[in-house]
């Protein structure tokens, strides 16, 4: 009897052991060890298994705890509940199955997946089945497929329907912008909202300022998929403080157009430091998506003694995905008006850009009185792609304008390509780069304003420039050749055709066991030329060869102690041209410290015999900083000057090189602080007697205060000017500031222009306070005195009102 017992008890184990035991008629338990306590009401499994349900619920974990009277199953350890049914998968560490109430909830961390379209991770979450809520009263974040975060204080969320309710509700979009709803409903599956007291957060960087803080605060919003709508709404794109920002735009209603990528305002105030200052009936400006879209830019008030006040209004017009219109209309309250234009296009291989105007209504005379001006301006760019080459560019550009001031007098040269408003220029020009040689060629027409009619054209028709480097392996330098030539009419009828080539050779540096290095040049030029009525050429061809010999000696020398590095490098260059020069006497030659040993300094071969001789000092101080040694500049000066066997009367005059001993040229930097440096740049008469030339620029820095002075003179053979400049300025602290700026010229007694400046800025607005005095006089500008205020509102517009004439 003893052993049947024994057998039994045997049998029932195995039973326990290996196969699945029904507790109840909810759960069925697929486990290899149980326990059964408490007279079959407690089942508890240390030994990982799996539960499941007969409404298609599988529990897996470490451990479990069945208590069959409550009904209530309780998980631990890398739990994990599946509702196949449903599509639906929660982990965590504690996971409890209420089967009456059909309740399921968490403790601790959770991460459930919802039908593979949500991912929610969180706290302590409940799972109620019948009604298929998934809610929680801790921080939770949901995840959708689409990179969109939803952030929630406390939430409930209606699987089937997939509307999420919450409070403080952050929505983290898939682009950089971020919502914030102090109570919302969000159906997720048809991409709509409700909420009360929104704001979002732009992304940063739309107006390319990272000190902004783009974002909109309203009462409540709603929208869809299409459009989402603000009520009783704020705009600002300033940096968030604890102040009131420096503008605002209030509005009854915002609307966020999403198809039409517009946000559009309605009944809005701008508003300054809280103090409303301009009302919009009805306004909108593109989405910070949109990189290109039709419709209106920043627009400006503005004022002038030489035009009057003035409104513009730009308008931006897509013509398709590769062409543009930028039409900028600026009417004047004297009833002149300009329309001005910039037309874009891009192809696969080519850009054109172009700007054009008419100003109607101008009067800059008695007998000239509603005249029109125009100007016209166009660059296109062509890659040409031919194989041959690395790079193959085609440039092709024009310039007109109808008369001489107006590009100044309308201040077209805020155009991106008015960069010259005394000087047009029209070229077609091809660039060629190849491994082994570069090609440029191009024809031109260049147009001086101001100019006399007769004179005032220069056509070159046309130009090339051929150059070539190589290297032979039996000399121990470098060759460069390089053709070029032109064909140039000026001033009227003055022809020169001009066809040059050049063999230039450059020794490698030699240098010598008592630390002496030395290098030297041999330069060939052959010159055909041919002139009509030219001072230079005769009217028959005219061909000649000319060589040019230099050879450079230096000995660098160099003295270093704990504080000072000191180096010193004498130097001379031996210059030879057996060959007779062009008459070069009148050009213009300007001769300094840092071209003189140049081996082109004058642009031609200087005839005979000339030997230049020099040396540069430098003074550094040595600071060590955690054993590194940091070099810091502290006195430099160069000084050279050029001796020649025989007065050359054919070379520059205002170089001085013409002479026997040229002027001694000079240059001097000194940084005796931080705070302080100096420079000086001179030109002094073989005999000590003249300065000919000085520059003097010093700037001083203390604290919030800066200033710099710029001083120059010329004399004699080099020039006639006189100058003085100031430029100073005081930071009273980081958005406060005052600058003036004035410029005399010594010559005539005359202060050319005075600029005094009181500026208040900060990341999205900018005040000044601006008087400007200008003596600048002809037919259409007038000499000016003003004061006027105005303000930037970044990145909406730009204000000055009229300004305060003197």
């Amino acid at each position: 009897m003893k052993n049947k017992f024994i057998i039994i008890l045997l049998v029932l184990i195995l039973k326990l052991n290996f196969y699945s035991l029904v507790a109840s008629d909810e759960f069925i338990f697929e486990v290899t060890d149980i326990e059964i306590l408490e007279n079959g009401n407690l089942y508890k499994g240390n030994n990982r298994g799996k539960i499941k349900t007969n409404k298609q619920i599988e529990i897996t974990s470490d451990n479990f705890e069945y208590f069959k009277e409550a009904n209530l199953l309780k998980s631990y350890g890398n739990a994990q509940l599946t509702d196949v049914v449903n599509n639906i998968t929660i982990n965590a560490q504690k996971i409890f199955y209420n089967k009456n109430e059909e309740k399921i909830y968490t403790i601790g961390k959770t991460l459930i997946n919802v039908s593979n379209k949500y991912t929610v991770s969180g706290n302590d979450l409940t799972l109620l089945k019948n009604e298929m809520i998934l809610l929680s009263n801790r921080a939770t974040t949901i995840k959708d497929n689409y990179s969109n975060n939803y952030k929630l204080d406390k939430f409930q969320y209606y699987i089937d329907q997939e509307i999420l309710k919450g409070e403080k509700i952050q929505v983290d979009s898939n682009n950089k912008d971020k919502y914030f709803f102090e109570y919302g409903v969000l159906d997720l599956k048809e991409n709509k909202f409700l909420s009360k007291d929104i704001s979002a957060k732009l992304d940063k960087a739309i107006y390319g300022n990272d000190e902004n803080d783009p974002r909109i605060y309203a009462v409540s919003g709603y929208g869809d998929k299409l459009n989402i709508f603000y009520e009783k709404a704020v705009f600002t794109s300033c940096k968030k403080t604890d102040k009131c920002p420096p503008w605002k735009i209030t509005s009854k209603k915002i609307k966020h157009d999403k198809v039409k990528k517009q946000i559009i305002y309605k009944d809005a105030w701008l508003q300054i430091y809280d103090f409303p200052v301009i009302y919009f009936p009805k306004f909108f400006h593109p989405d910070p998506s949109v990189k290109r879209q039709s419709g209106f830019l920043t627009p400006a008030l503005g004022s002038s003694t030489s035009t009057g006040d003035s409104i513009y209004l730009p308008y931006f017009y897509a013509l398709s995905e590769n062409k543009d219109l930028t039409v900028k209309p600026r009417l004047f309250s004297n009833k002149k008006l300009i329309l001005q234009n910039e037309y874009r296009q891009k192809t696969k291989n080519s850009y054109t850009i172009a700007d054009f105007s008419i100003a109607k209504g101008h009067d800059s005379d008695i007998d000239d009185k509603g005249d029109s001006r125009t100007h016209f301006f166009s660059n296109t760019k062509i890659d040409l792609l031919l194989s041959d080459f690395q790079s193959s560019v085609l440039d092709i550009n024009f310039e007109k304008a109808s008369n001489d001031n107006y590009l100044k007098l309308f201040n077209l040269e805020s155009s991106p390509l008015v960069k010259n408003t005394d000087l047009l220029e029209s070229i077609i020009r091809l660039d060629l780069e190849h491994q082994e040689y570069d090609l440029s060629t191009y024809i031109a027409r260049y147009e001086t304003l101001n100019g006399k009619n007769s004179d005032r054209y220069q056509y070159i028709l046309p130009s090339y420039d051929f150059s070539k480097n190589f290297i032979m392996e039996k000399l121990d330098g470098s060759f460069n050749f390089n053709s070029y030539g032109s064909n140039t009419q000026r001033d009227t009828n003055v022809v020169t055709s001009i066809f040059s080539n050049d063999l230039n050779y450059n020794s490698n540096n030699i240098f010598f066991d008592n630390g002496v290095k030395s290098n030297f040049e041999i330069q060939f030029k052959n010159i055909n030329a041919v002139g009509k009525n030219d001072t230079q050429y005769k009217d028959t061809l005219q061909s000649e060869i000319l060589s040019s010999y230099i050879y450079n000696v230096s000995l660098p020398l160099e003295k270093k102690n704990q504080k000072y590095l000191n180096t010193l490098e004498p130097k001379l260059s031996f210059r030879a041209s057996p060959h007779e020069m062009k008459d070069t006497s009148t050009l213009d030659g300007r001769i300094n410290i840092d071209n003189i040993f140049s081996s082109n300094r004058t642009g031609t071969f200087e005839s005979g015999e000339s030997l230049t001789l020099g040396f540069n000092f430098k003074n550094e101080k040595v600071n060590i900083k955690k054993e590194i040694s940091e070099i810091e500049e502290y006195f430099n000066l160069k000084l050279a000057t050029s001796f020649r066997l025989k007065q050359q009367n054919k070379i520059s005059h205002q170089s001085t090189l013409n002479n026997k001993q040229s002027n001694i040229f000079g240059g001097l930097n000194f940084y005796p602080t931080n705070n302080l440096s100096l420079s000086y740049d001179f030109s002094l008469t073989d005999n000590l007697n003249e300065l000919q030339y000085s520059s003097l620029v010093a700037n001083f820095n203390y604290n919030q205060f800066s200033t710099k002075f710029d001083f120059i003179e010329e004399r004699g053979v080099i020039g006639q000017t006189n100058l003085i400049q100031n430029s100073s300025k005081y930071a009273f602290n980081k958005e406060n500031s005052l600058t003036f700026n004035t410029r005399k010229n010594r010559r005539t007694n005359l202060t050319e222009f005075y600029d005094l400046v009181y500026e208040y800025k900060n990341d999205c607005l900018v005040a000044a306070l601006n008087y400007n005095k200008n003596y600048y006089n002809d037919s259409d500008i007038k000499p000016v005195e003003e004061l006027f205020f105005t303000v930037t509102i970044v990145p909406l517009t730009s204000f000055s009102p009229d300004k305060l004439l003197k």
